[in-house]
């Protein structure tokens, strides 16, 4: 009895009134007893009933053992007061039930463990702390810590100790994390390692907070792993170490201050540095920044990007410096872009993969835009039906080169306009101007300029603005999987251009570091360098968890809207604010980020009358419908505007000819090899590899071996059947089965039109144009004469001879 604890005492005499009170008080029939029994009583059953949802078993018995006697208790207090009278047992139980609980002491041996235990459980000093915070965290269930060893000094908490598991079993797969945590150090100075010659129920444990795996501390690890010749960050050394505590959701963090010499520029290896500090990449959990000849590298103890913060009005606003929250930094404060560039230019751009939240991020822009009062367009090279939904909140949206060369040659015009308003306002655009600011936002933008007919004129006409576009307040933002701006002339003055204002890099494909953002952004990124983004958070396992055997198959979180926002030399790691974009058709939440009411901003009055007058506000995904004299449509006639407001693409140049165009050229007989070599100005390989195909084509005819004719050609079978004939081929790229079928429609239709054929064949716009040819190399139709219809040089009455003839030629079945 000496050796309890004077609470266990207290207990036992609690028992001993309790008992007492048991034996009298219930045949007193008081309500104020039965009320506190009941009360006492009913509150320790509600407590282990909720301990009992938690499904923790452990805490679970052990509030059973603390509730035993008040419930026992009670219901001894019940079996009393309902027997009427005072029967003979009622003290004989209440004086049991009070030797039991003395017996038991169920409350505090719940929580007392003898001296002497505590003792053999761990051995006094550092070792049996350790010990103990391990059992306690229990990070590994039913392992053990032994042979715990500080490795420094007593004054350094870094120590290896072996982790072993019970006989006959594996220490079971540990999370880094998990085994930081019970010790309350960065992961990154955790490490488990195999023990040479034990088997898998051992393994090393080695915590290093304040030093790294071969000693000493975070400088000689910096020298030897990051600031060496080659390193991460070659040629820097540390200035400050901080560590910070979990804040909210931002988990706890490490940070790093580290400069290079002076005159010297800090380079960044996202990967190396990832390495040297012991984690992953795919985690994200490490973010390094460099600003000049500084560097801020930043280890948290958990990927800190994870949640995504929900897209309001009062974030897209536009704060007291001009700018609006686009995302949430990854050290968990908000992620500002400005709304223009120090020079006043509205430029920027957009890069992101698909399924990297390219779409989401164009949405908060846009929005924000408009909560600004500016107008938008936006086009992109092919219809998007998550960027129709926005297109219902801004002035004009649609895809399609034609659209794009409209939209740009509208937008050039009114800079003229915008001029004459500044001569009278007495300054270039500013906040004070009497029209609104304009955006164009060219997304796909590598599609767009790549365009057979109109590529060139959208690049010449995309350099225009982005050049001379701030003083008229009209802006370019591209946006695409990549950039490619080398049709612009001036890249190094564009990029000045585009730089100061909003740029955000979202996953890029094939990333690597600093090159791949160069690429991506076709230089508009400078040199900054960016770590890659994963499609997903921790997207890989280790090998030694494979090696262990570990089995995961648990995909990782999508990493949409993950990236940086680059402003000039920096780069800060972010996530995009988040808006519901369905893919269901179900509502979307872009009413809750545009502007309230619904209300779109758009030119002025007087512009839009002055572009009228042009010819150029319409629809911009045709020409502009003009009428004759009666006023009926004429599809195919030109446009009623012969100035600026003309549809007048150029002409799509001319390829130049191939290797197997000349060889066609050439053969115009039966020709061996060497004779068509001796005539084509290309290498005997090269022209091997074209006859070669044009015979598997059917445009050639390889009559023996290295004799070669054009198609057509009769050669002697080897069959029974004797000579035959091959067919005519159809054109490269075009069916003839589609060619009879376009000649019908022209000849019975008396009518040719490139949009008419794609209407009526359900066919693209370009393969239209290349039946036309054929038709007109046929002699059907007349040649191309801008929009205009073609001439039809085959009447009505001869239909049926042409298409006999058409089929017989490209040996298809009559047509009953």
């Amino acid at each position: 009895m000496s050796k309890m604890p004077l609470r266990a005492k207290a207990e036992m005499a609690a028992y001993g009134a309790s008992a007492a009170a048991l034996a009298y008080v219930p045949s007193l029939e008081s309500a104020p007893a039965h009320l506190t029994a009941t009360a006492v009583s009913g509150g320790c059953v509600w407590w282990l009933y909720r301990k009992v949802k938690t499904r923790d078993f452990r805490r679970t018995i052990r509030t059973a053992q603390r509730v035993l006697g008040p419930v026992t208790g009670g219901a001894v207090y019940a079996a009393a007061a309902v027997v009427p009278g005072r029967p003979w047992w009622e003290p004989a139980i209440a004086l049991g039930w009070g030797a039991a609980m003395t017996a038991a002491l169920p409350v505090t041996r719940s929580t007392w463990t003898p001296p002497a235990a505590a003792q053999a459980a761990y051995p006094p000093g550092f070792a049996g702390l350790v010990m103990r915070m391990w059992d306690t965290a229990e990070a590994a269930p039913q392992t053990r810590l032994e042979n715990v060893e500080q490795t420094i000094d007593a004054a350094h908490p870094d120590f290896t100790a072996d982790i072993v598991a019970p006989a006959g079993k594996p220490v079971p797969h540990i999370e880094l994390v998990a085994a930081a945590a019970a010790f309350g150090v960065p992961a990154a100075s955790v490490t488990i390692g195999e023990i040479p010659g034990t088997g898998p129920g051992r393994v090393r444990l080695t915590v290093a907070p304040t030093a790294r795996r071969g000693g000493g501390g975070i400088e000689a690890m910096w020298a030897e792993k990051v600031a060496r010749p080659g390193g991460a960050i070659p040629g820097s050394e540390i200035v400050r170490v901080e560590q910070f505590p979990a804040r909210g959701d931002l988990p706890a963090r490490g940070m790093v201050l580290a400069q290079v010499d002076a005159g010297e520029i800090a380079r960044i290896n996202h990967g190396q540095l990832c390495s040297a500090f012991g984690v992953e990449p795919e985690e994200l959990r490490l973010v390094a920044e460099a600003r000049g000849r500084e560097a801020l590298v930043t280890l948290y103890e958990s990927a800190p990007l994870k949640a995504s913060r929900r897209a309001t009005r009062e974030l897209l606003t536009l704060d007291a410096y001009g700018r609006y929250t686009i995302g949430t930094a990854h050290d968990g404060s908000d992620a500002k872009v400005h709304m223009q560039s120090a020079a006043g230019t509205l430029h920027g751009f957009l890069v992101g993969v698909t399924g990297s939240g390219k779409t989401v991020s164009l949405a908060l822009m846009c929005a924000a835009w408009a909560l600004a009062g500016l107008a938008t367009w936006v086009t992109s090279a092919r219809p998007d039906a998550q960027m129709s939904a926005v297109g219902r909140h801004i002035d004009r949206q649609s895809a399609g080169a034609v659209f794009t060369w409209w939209m740009l040659k509208a937008a050039i015009a009114l800079m003229d306009i915008r001029g004459t308003i500044n001569a009278e306002a007495g300054h270039d655009f500013s906040a004070h101007s009497p029209y609104p600011g304009l955006v164009l936002v060219l997304d796909e933008f590598n599609s767009l300029v790549g365009d057979d007919a109109l590529g060139d004129e959208i690049a010449r006409m995309t350099d225009v603005l982005a050049r001379e576009g701030r003083k008229f307040g009209i802006g370019i933002v591209f946006a695409g999987q990549s950039l490619n701006l080398s049709k612009l002339g001036g890249e190094a003055s564009l990029r000045d251009q585009v730089q100061g204002g909003i740029g955000v890099v979202l996953r890029i494909a094939n990333a690597s570091g600093g090159i791949a953002a160069r690429q991506a952004t076709g230089g508009l990124a400078g040199d900054v360098d960016l770590a890659d983004i994963p499609d997903r958070f921790n997207a890989s396992m280790s090998l030694m968890a494979r090696m262990g055997g570990v089995i995961d198959d648990v995909p990782g979180e999508p990493t949409q809207g993950v990236g940086h926002i680059v402003t000039g030399s920096g780069a800060t790691m972010m996530r995009s604010l988040y808006v519901h974009l369905p893919k269901d058709g179900s509502r979307d939440g872009l009413d809750d980020i545009f502007p309230e009411g619904g209300g779109i901003n758009t030119l002025t009055d007087r512009e839009i009358s002055a572009l009228t007058e042009l010819g150029l506000w319409h629809d911009w995904t045709m020409p502009p419908p003009s009428t004759n004299g009666d006023g009926d449509g004429d599809e195919g006639a030109l446009p009623q505007f012969s100035g600026i407001g003309s549809f007048a693409p150029p002409a799509v140049k001319t390829k130049p000819r191939t290797v197997k165009d000349q060889v066609l050229d050439v053969v115009d007989r039966q020709m061996t090899a060497k004779e068509i070599r001796g005539q084509v100005d290309a290498a005997a390989g090269t022209v091997r590899n074209a006859l070669s195909d044009l015979v598997t084509d059917g445009r050639l005819v390889q009559v023996d071996h290295g004799v070669y004719a054009p198609a057509g050609h009769t050669t002697a079978g080897t069959g029974q059947d004797g000579p035959t004939t091959q067919p005519a081929p159809a054109p490269e790229g075009v069916d003839g089965d589609l060619v009879v079928h376009a000649a019908d429609l022209v000849i019975s239709s008396q009518f040719a039109s490139q949009s008419m054929l794609q209407r009526k064949l359900r066919v693209g716009f370009a393969l239209a144009g290349r039946l036309l040819d054929v038709l007109e190399q046929r002699g059907i139709v007349g040649p191309a004469d801008g929009s205009k219809a073609r001439d039809i040089l085959v009447a009505a009455h001869a239909q049926d001879d042409v298409l006999r003839e058409l089929r017989a030629d490209y040996d298809l079945a009559a047509d009953d």
